[in-house]
C-alpha cells in the first residue's frame, strides 16, 4: 500500500486515535477511583463533624452546621479539581474559569458605573448639543 494514499493516512490517523483512547482509559478509571475514595473520606469526615454536639453551646452548634454546609460542596469542588489536574486539564479549566469570572466582574462594574453616571453623561450630551447649536 502506498504510504501517501488517503486510505493509508486515514487508517494511520484512526490507529493513532485508538492508541490514545486506549491509553486514556486507565487514567479515567483511576480518576473514577479517586472520586469514589475521596467522596467516601469526605462523607466520613462530615459524618464525624455532625456527631459533635455541645449541649450548652447552641451558637457553636449553629456554626458547625453552617461550616458543614459549606465544607461538603467545597470538598467536592477540591476533589473535582484534583481529578482534573490528574487528567492533565486542571490548569486549563481553572484558567478559563478565572478569565470568565474576571470578564463578568469587569462587565458588571462597567454597567454599574454606566448606570451611576447616566445623569452626568446626559448633561454632557446636552451641553455638547447646545455648543453645536450656537
Amino acid at each position: 500500500m502506498n504510504t501517501a494514499s488517503p486510505a493509508y493516512l486515514f487508517l494511520g490517523t484512526f490507529q493513532q486515535f485508538g492508541y490514545q483512547f486506549l491509553a486514556f482509559i486507565p487514567k479515567v478509571l483511576t480518576a473514577l477511583i479517586i472520586w469514589v475514595i475521596g467522596k467516601y473520606f469526605l462523607n466520613v469526615g462530615i459524618g464525624a463533624l455532625r456527631k459533635i454536639r455541645l449541649d450548652k453551646a447552641k451558637g457553636l452548634n449553629k456554626f458547625m452546621d453552617s461550616f458543614i454546609n459549606i465544607l461538603m460542596p467545597l470538598g467536592k469542588l477540591i476533589l473535582f479539581l484534583v481529578i482534573l489536574d490528574y487528567l492533565g486539564i486542571g490548569r486549563t479549566v481553572i484558567d478559563a474559569f478565572l478569565s470568565g469570572l474576571s470578564f463578568a466582574v469587569a462587565i458588571a462594574l462597567g454597567f454599574a458605573f454606566g448606570k451611576a453616571l447616566e445623569p452626568d453623561a446626559k448633561q454632557l450630551v446636552e451641553d455638547f448639543k447646545k455648543q453645536l447649536e450656537k
